[in-house]
């Protein structure tokens, strides 16, 4: 009986807290990460990080890296379907960078050469790669109670971007990391767990490159984001949320300003935090 009381209390409390408030979502615009500025812009891709070198890749892994750089590039080709932006390779595979450099920025003096050469006001450099498995113990609990373990194995991508203005400014450096689950295999201690091998991780690390690459692209574009917020209903709110639905800001702020000098403290407290939801959704449509 006792219970059933609390629950029935639990369920009046819910009752009465949805009945007093109302949610709205506020769409906000989040600037671009990498801002170019306005017009075209021809971007030019240089590969700086030499996969076929020892000092940077094993060479079982070097096919694997060749992949993920190529998918890269092809996740980075789709600039071309936004006509302000012209996407063109110069060097798939520039050699002679050692592994201490790859960190460094290009001189200006190089990057002048290669936007010239290319007739292009941005160059976007592929500065390092890294890609490997990590992995885990998984301890699994049946419908039975008996326990098991297993290798869980993570396949990870890096990639990591810089882009330079003609005249050599750095203008945004990009770490873009993905990662997906690659498989499991069962814990056996008389027996050692190989792990997999990025050989066999082609398909795998090509779909990971390649978004990898859309998800740069979509650094240089606006966001959208809706984020909720709580109004308080009743009564005497009840015309002014009806101008907040239908997104008419300054007749709903015209009504809350005048509930905020209610002789009531409680309403117009109220009315004051709806105001300041009106006031933030008008400053994110007029943006």
């Amino acid at each position: 009986m006792k219970g059933f009381v609390i629950l029935l209390l639990c369920v009046l409390i819910v009752l009465n807290f949805s009945s007093c408030t109302k949610f709205v979502y506020i769409g906000k615009k989040i600037d671009p990460e990498i801002n170019t500025g306005k017009g075209d812009h021809d971007i030019v891709f240089v590969n700086l990080f030499d996969f076929t070198s020892p000092e940077n890749v094993r060479k079982k892994d070097e096919t694997a890296y060749h992949d993920g750089v190529m998918s890269l590039l092809e996740g980075l080709s789709q600039f071309s379907s936004d006509s302000t932006f012209i996407f063109s390779v110069g060097d798939t595979l520039k050699k002679g960078i050692g592994k201490g450099l790859l960190t460094t920025l290009l001189p200006e003096d190089s990057i002048r050469v290669i936007c010239r050469r290319s007739k292009s006001n941005l160059l976007l450099a592929l500065d390092s790669v890294s890609i490997f498995f990590e992995w885990e113990i998984n301890v699994n609990n049946n419908d039975k109670g008996i326990l098991s373990e297993t290798w869980d194995f993570y396949l990870n991508t890096r990639f990591f971007l810089s882009l330079y203005s003609v005249t050599g400014e750095l203008i945004n450096r990009s770490e873009l990391d993905q990662s997906s689950f690659y498989g499991s295999s069962p814990v056996d201690p008389g027996i050692i767990t190989v792990k997999p091998s990025l050989g066999r991780a082609r398909d795998d690390i090509i779909t990971l490159a390649f978004q990898a690459g859309q998800d740069y692209i979509d650094k240089f574009y606006p966001k959208i984001t809706k984020e909720t917020r709580q109004l308080y209903t009743g009564k005497q709110f009840r015309e002014s949320n009806r101008y907040i639905f239908s997104k008419d800001w300054t007749k709903a702020a015209e009504l809350l300003e005048v509930l905020t000098k209610n002789q009531d403290p409680e309403i117009a407290d109220k009315a004051k935090h709806n105001l300041d939801i009106v006031k933030e959704a008008s400053d994110a449509s007029a943006r």
